[in-house]
């Protein structure tokens, strides 16, 4: 069988048959069965696994958090404003490091787009992408997969529509690597300036709306990254009427989806709160099933790599 790789950088790291054994045993993990400490995980000792976050983050630093406790395993929260980052150690040196001090995984959130393909080659410790710059954003796409899969979403012979800010999301990038492997379509809609440049084989764009809601059978909704354009962007006043995803529209196409979100949702712009607190609204289960996804990574990472 194919190793795990010890780099996990984007979703093409992975194939297809690895991603269906991280979602069988996320359904496991979930179902109860937790491995405890370094003797279900195969290890002599306890193994360590710390966080490095570049950037700021709620949900996927605390679900990994979670996930490493979890698992039994030690938990190092690597604050980089505090270390010798800042001296100007490069990241590499750091990752030496922290490998020479017993640390067998490091997760790292960078806002430098592919910043961790230079350790592919030659890895200084096991790592995790967290999410960098505008790159990918690979275990929450596989959470959000797993997500399909647990709702009984088939995706096969599917259209996936992401409604957003698709040209600078990293979590859009790796769906759009992600879902055409088993089988899926993908729209991009949003402002002219948010679709990306380059439209993949099996994808179409639209600035409409609506056309992308009718032609689809999944939504997923994505905030409009701010902090990633150089100037206020001259649509987003009127984003929530141009763009977004709300109950009455939905109601008005007749269309009863389900809707995803990777958060943070930035309420009464690209979705409402009618639409979070209806039965269509997925979000908070991509939140709980994004500890079990994490989980299940880890332990291909820590034993398989």
């Amino acid at each position: 069988m194919q190793s795990f790789p010890k780099v996990l950088e984007c979703i093409s790291d992975l194939s297809k048959d690895q991603i269906e054994k991280l979602i069988h045993s996320a359904n496991r993990l979930k179902s109860g069965y937790v491995p405890v400490g370094s003797r279900n995980l195969g290890r002599k000792f306890t193994p360590i696994v710390a966080t490095s976050f570049l950037e700021n983050s709620t949900r996927t630093k605390h679900s990994f958090a979670i996930a490493i406790k979890k698992l039994g395993a030690m938990y190092i929260d690597f604050n980089a404003d505090t270390s010798s980052l800042k001296k100007g150690e490069n990241l590499e040196e750091t990752l030496l490091t922290l490998h020479y001090q017993g640390v067998d995984l490091c997760i790292i959130r960078t806002s430098v787009s592919g910043e961790l393909n230079q350790f592919k080659k030659d890895p200084p410790i096991a790592i995790i992408n967290g999410g960098d710059g505008i790159n990918e954003h690979p275990t929450q796409a596989l959470l959000d997969l797993f997500t399909m899969f647990e709702e009984g979403i088939d995706i096969n012979g599917k259209t996936m529509a992401i409604i957003g800010d698709c040209k600078h999301s990293r979590v859009g990038h790796s769906l759009t690597s992600l879902i055409p492997m088993f089988g899926g379509k993908i729209i991009f809609c949003g402002p002219k300036e948010c679709l990306p440049e380059d439209i993949p084989a099996n994808c179409e764009a639209t600035t409409n709306v609506d056309e992308a809601i009718l032609k689809s059978d999944v939504l997923y909704t994505l905030r409009i990254q701010k902090e990633r354009h150089s100037q206020k962007a001259a649509y987003y006043d009127n984003y929530e009427e141009e763009f977004g995803v709300n109950l009455k529209r939905l109601q008005r196409l007749d269309k009863k989806i389900p809707v995803f979100h990777p958060g943070p949702v930035n309420i009464g712009v690209e979705l409402d709160y009618e639409t979070i607190k209806s039965d269509l609204y997925l979000g908070y289960k991509q939140v709980t099933n994004s500890v079990f996804m994490r989980m299940a990574i880890l332990k291909a990472m820590l034993i398989d790599a």
